[in-house]
């Protein structure tokens, strides 16, 4: 049996069981599962265990084919109303435009203050001018920059996060490992180089329960050679489809790696 179908078959016998069982309903803490809500591109909000997490989720539009939100979402973002008025954590991956925009950041932080922004020195640097060393939302800005391949573990708010430094280009980019619900959820942004990204950090003996990939990654043979090898999540979703590409995106990732989740729609949600 090759290495590919023996992953297969791992994820259709892991998809096969109960994923929120008797086993974890009795544990002492709160192990109900996480829910994931896909907002555009890479943006999304993950609610377990009674805490809410926004990953690059606060963005406007970007450059022609980029997916956005619809108004009244991102409005609703920016002013945290509901249902993004108890976000504990925000989370940045990085300052492209697809993925992060100053003004709704800020604007979030302000319309609610239990929420705290954990993200890249270069990414808080794009706040100036917005957020002063006196505004009384400074406190809970968090910056941790990663050189590619180290590792962090913080614990905010009550949420444990590991910060992975992943090489973008030449920006400072982080990747995410989230705890929420009793699952951990991965977030790899626009990482560059899947075969030499993963293997310093072993996510393959990590458990991960959901990984937030890319669509090219699991379309590219490296990408799922990687995917398989050093990260072995019990499912994998596919995202950052752009605007024309819906359709067509779907069936190549289905094609690619069946059984993969793919988010194409705005507000589209899963639970696992």
């Amino acid at each position: 049996m090759t290495p590919r179908v023996r992953w297969l078959a791992r994820a259709a016998a892991a998809a096969a069981l109960p994923f929120i069982g008797s086993a974890v309903a009795q544990s002492p803490t709160r192990q109900d599962g996480v829910t994931v809500t896909f907002l555009a591109n890479e943006g999304v909000m993950l609610s377990g265990g009674g805490k809410r997490v926004l990953i690059d989720a606060l963005f406007r539009k970007y450059e022609r084919g980029y997916a956005v939100p619809a108004d009244s979402t991102q409005a609703a973002l920016q002013s945290a109303r509901p249902p993004f008025d108890a976000v504990d954590l925000v989370l940045v991956t990085h300052r492209h435009g697809d993925h992060f925009h100053p003004a709704p950041v800020a604007a979030h932080l302000r319309a609610n203050p239990r929420a705290t922004l954990l993200t890249s020195r270069q990414v808080i640097d794009s706040l100036r001018g917005r957020v002063s060393a006196g505004d009384p939302i400074a406190p809970r800005v968090m910056a941790r920059t990663m050189a590619p391949g180290t590792r962090r573990r913080e614990v905010v708010n009550g949420i444990a996060v590991e910060l992975l430094g992943l090489r973008h280009h030449d920006l400072e980019h982080l990747g995410f490992v989230v705890e929420l619900g009793g699952r951990r959820v991965l977030h790899v942004g626009d990482t560059d180089d899947a075969a030499t990204a993963f293997p310093p950090f072993r996510l393959d003996t990590a458990r991960i329960d959901v990984a937030l990939l890319p669509y090219w990654m699991v379309r590219s043979k490296d990408g799922r050679r990687a995917i398989e090898r050093w990260i072995r999540p019990r499912q994998v979703v596919a995202f950052h489809v752009g605007e024309r590409e819906g359709a067509r995106a779907v069936r190549a990732v289905q094609a690619a790696m069946p059984g993969t989740v793919t988010f194409v729609r705005s507000l589209d949600t899963r639970r696992w």
